[in-house]
């Protein structure tokens, strides 16, 4: 008995606690709210700034790492706790997937890292359980970072069909020094009663932005996916998106 109590009281004078990372995406917000643009594990459909109705048949983006950043510098990477995660962006909006997750010391954090990289389909022995995140089922998602498959039309005229990708791994600093409270530091206590939790967002319906589908130039469109990509992921503490972000507004998407 006495090394279990001595045990738990190292615990607490070590202090901190454990910070889970979701991740989630939405369409850009509008009139104080997220609109639908699409019910789960069905097509998302939305207007480009172009007027194109974009139809969003299929939609993956991965995440392969995570990485907390205290403000001294010091850097926690964060467990994967099923492997890289190929998000299924036909899956209900602002559902959170848990990505990753380790306890940290006390104190505070300045920033978050989030890698995309290439989704790898994972060879699972037969005789083993599946623990990974739901693998995607289209055989062309394997290599790609984001890779996404539909169709636009303006009213009633024809549709350009598309299937674009890229495999180019597209490293995110977020900046979690003013997310608090306050404006301050994404803090972990001495001694937490629950988990810290931040949720990484993605919005999906500004990736077509900039796009004339009567001139579609499917490689100058892969070019932009990363910094896309990058313009449009945000961070939010907790477990919902924060509506205060100046980068959940309507405004440039960073698209071509």
């Amino acid at each position: 008995m006495l090394t279990t109590g001595c045990n738990a009281l190292d615990r607490f004078e070590e202090g901190g606690a454990t910070v889970f990372v979701y991740a989630t995406h939405h369409a850009t917000p509008e009139n104080g709210g997220f609109p639908g643009r699409g019910d789960d594990n069905m097509p998302r459909i939305f207007d480009n700034d172009l007027g194109w109705t974009v139809t969003l048949l299929e939609a993956y983006v991965t995440i392969s790492a995570v990485t907390l950043v205290a403000c001294s510098g010091t850097e926690y990477d964060l467990d994967m706790f099923w492997g890289p995660c190929p998000e299924d962006i036909k899956d209900q909006d602002l559902a959170t997937l848990t990505v990753a997750g380790r306890r940290v010391g006390d104190g505070d954090y300045c920033g978050l890292r989030v890698t995309y990289s290439a989704y790898q389909t994972p060879v699972i022995a037969e005789d083993v359980v599946d623990t990974r995140h739901e693998t995607p089922t289209n055989e062309a998602v394997d290599g790609t970072t984001v890779y996404m498959r539909g169709g636009a039309r303006v009213g009633d005229g024809p549709v350009t069909q598309f299937e674009i990708s890229t495999g180019a791994t597209v490293v995110v600093d977020l900046d979690i020094s003013e997310i608090e409270g306050g404006g301050s530091p994404f803090n972990v206590a001495h001694r937490e009663d629950f988990p810290k939790e931040l949720l990484v967002s993605k919005t999906y319906d500004r990736f077509f932005d900039g796009i004339d589908f009567d001139s579609f130039d499917r490689a100058a469109t892969e070019a932009m996916l990363p910094q896309i990509l990058e313009h449009q992921t945000r961070v939010s503490e907790g477990t919902l998106v924060s509506m205060d972000d100046p980068a959940s507004e309507t405004g440039d998407s960073g698209g071509i």
